[in-house]
């Protein structure tokens, strides 16, 4: 009888202890500041790979899969192997439409013309619905500054009738520290950054992704693709126009390689934003992922620059002069703590499969990655089809 009495003992003190691990826990997660993270991708082996793997810290998936032509048209999908990762984790869906290759004016006929903004919305709107997809994010860019009114127009048309039928509409915009046409952003303001109002559009966005990078690339000499005081400029001036709530802070998960130009020599932009700048370049650029930086750090030690957050490496061999600025767990860290301690609604990482994958320790370890609510598309393709169209029609 003594041996019962004890060892039941031991059981209650056994969950007891079990329990307060369990409390501990849940008290250590909710001291963890919230975060929403926009991942974003393209249909590439090693972006799937990346989702499949970290979808953990994934709040919302949103792959560059749709494009719209000159006449309002859209096509495009999201990849099936996406889709299916998704729906087993129930990570919802947000994916991106651009204007094709960013073609300006293209982008300018469906802004004049009101049946080419109606259709692509009817389009867009009958994608979400037939897929399950949580919304859409505009991801037009390359517009004439004089353009914002009928921009702001399109996308406040689309807010209305995305939000009858209870979807998120969302829109990426390129950073600036100030609205005025000289002030210095991504690719200029004539072309890149005038045309977003930001007040007027934060009033019918779920949130805007901010694109606080590149802070250099193609279009400038050597630097960081997102120095923190830079980025810092931006999310201050973001917040003077527009409520935090409704700031997605856009981080940059790769860097950027540049090469010293020969004189005389004169590379074709591998970029349309590329094209901005000054008229004489002295270097040549790509983009690159963290993994093809790690092959240069590993011969080429990097500096560390404080000031801007970021590391840098250098060197010369028989091509030339070498920089390269690249984004790791340590450089993102400052930005998404940026992002809490402001209270923003969270980040938007360009792009999956390019990331340092420390990462993914770092937003698990130190945030609370919220999950908002997927919704599932249920019954056959022809099934969802059907219901989707007479749901467009019927406006809701």
């Amino acid at each position: 009888m003594g041996f019962r009495y004890w060892a039941l003992g031991c059981e209650v003190k056994t969950r007891i202890f079990v329990l307060i691990l369990a409390l501990v826990s849940c008290a250590q997660a909710a001291e963890r500041p919230a975060l929403t993270t926009v991942m974003y991708m393209v249909n590439r082996p090693a972006a799937i790979a990346s989702f499949e793997k970290n979808w953990q810290g994934v709040s919302i998936i949103a792959p560059q899969s749709f494009t719209m032509d000159a006449q309002g048209f859209i096509g495009g999908e999201v990849p099936p192997a996406v889709m299916d990762i998704a729906r087993k984790h129930k990570i919802a869906v947000m994916p991106l439409v651009t204007n094709q290759g960013f073609d300006q004016p293209l982008m300018h006929t469906v802004l004049d013309t009101q049946e080419a903004r109606a259709r692509a919305i009817r389009y867009l709107l009958y994608y979400a619905l037939r897929d399950g997809y949580i919304g859409f994010q505009f991801d037009y860019e390359n517009i004439k500054y004089f353009y914002r009114n009928r921009f702001s127009l399109f996308f406040h048309e689309a807010a209305v009738e995305f939000h009858k039928h209870g979807l998120l509409l969302t829109a990426a915009v390129v950073g600036k520290d100030s609205d005025d046409r000289k002030a210095e952003a991504p690719g200029g303001y004539d072309d890149w950054s005038g045309v977003y109002d930001y007040p007027k559009l934060a009033r019918d966005a779920d949130f805007l992704s901010i694109m606080a990078y590149p802070q250099h690339a193609g279009f400038s000499g050597p630097g960081p693709i997102a120095g923190l005081p830079w980025v810092q400029k931006i999310v201050d001036f973001t917040r003077s126009v527009m409520p935090a709530r409704k700031i997605s802070l856009g981080v940059p998960l790769y860097g950027f390689h540049w090469i010293a130009l020969v004189p005389g020599e004169k590379p074709a932009a591998g970029f349309v934003q590329d094209n901005a700048g000054t008229a004489v370049k002295k270097w040549k650029g790509h983009s690159t992922v963290y993994a093809a930086s790690a092959e240069v750090i590993a011969k080429y030690p990097p500096e560390w620059n404080d000031t801007e957050r970021a590391y840098r490496a250098t060197f010369t061999d028989a091509e030339g002069r070498h920089e390269v600025w690249y984004e790791d767990a340590r450089s993102l860290a400052p930005k998404i703590e940026l992002a809490a301690s402001e209270k923003l609604h969270g980040i938007s990482a360009w792009a999956l499969g390019q990331e340092d994958p420390a990462l993914w320790e770092l937003l698990t370890r130190d945030y609370r990655i919220l999950h908002p609510k997927a919704p599932l598309a249920k019954g056959s393709f022809e099934e969802r089809t059907k219901k989707a169209a007479r749901k467009v029609e019927s406006k809701g």
